[in-house]
């Protein structure tokens, strides 16, 4: 099960996505925040024996004022137990810089940010107990990724590896402040070096959550993806 761009969005944000209805007519279905979400994963996972809950970016950051004034923390919280087990960094992961971003997955009450101070509830801040990825974030001074490049997790013997990154041009649209430590490397080239790796290791189900987009004349609920373009492609 994969999902990208949540955005913290914990509260339903009154939106809808258009629905083929009875005899040709759309109807509008409310769509949107996290208990809606997690009660959508609960009948997924009930069908099926085996499982994973994945992202591709953008968990949080950019998002509602309810999670935004505790630094993100309630959407972490609240990702821990929707049950995530992987996050690719998305661009937002970084509008705060890395040194916050690493709270995120360590937990702690380390102030990173000069207007907003870590741990407002009152309750020290536990961290994610999923795994971010970032296989094409590169730590300068170590020339390592700054969060493993993939994960792996097994089922009846057979392994599947989860490779997770970014896109290269990341370091254009956030703060430079807060990312200079770090180098954004290509997407093809790296997705490619790691599944390599993988494959050396006997993993031959590969699966990669980039958070790069596309658009398509999909409609909700349909299988295919009609007229897909954008820089997903390429």
């Amino acid at each position: 099960m994969a999902i990208n761009d949540f955005h913290g969005a914990l509260e339903p944000p009154k939106a809808s996505v258009s629905a083929p209805g009875s005899n040709g007519a759309t109807i509008a279905v409310p769509a949107g925040g996290a208990a809606y979400l997690a009660s959508a994963l609960r009948q997924i996972r009930a069908a099926h024996r085996y499982h994973l809950t994945v992202s591709a970016g953008d968990l949080t950051s950019a998002l509602q004022f309810a999670s935004s004034i505790y630094l993100d923390e309630p959407s972490v919280g609240v990702a821990n137990r929707i049950g995530l087990d992987f996050n690719a960094v998305g661009n937002h992961e970084f509008d705060r810089g890395v040194d916050e971003l690493k709270r995120k997955q360590a937990g702690g009450c380390e102030r990173y940010t000069v207007a907003m101070e870590p741990c407002r509830s009152g309750h020290r801040f536990a961290g994610a107990k999923f795994q971010y990825l970032a296989a094409n974030v590169i730590d300068r001074r170590t020339g390592q990724p700054i969060f493993p490049a993939y994960g792996i997790r097994t089922f009846d013997g057979i392994r599947i590896g989860f490779i997770g990154l970014t896109l290269k041009g990341t370091d254009q649209i956030v703060d430079p402040a807060g990312i200079r430590s770090v180098e954004f490397l290509d997407e093809a080239s790296t997705i490619n070096a790691r599944a390599a790796e993988l494959q050396a290791q006997g993993v031959h189900t590969i699966v990669v959550l980039i958070h790069e987009g596309g658009f398509s004349k999909q409609r909700y609920h349909e299988k295919a993806c009609p007229g897909l373009t954008g820089d997903i492609l390429p």
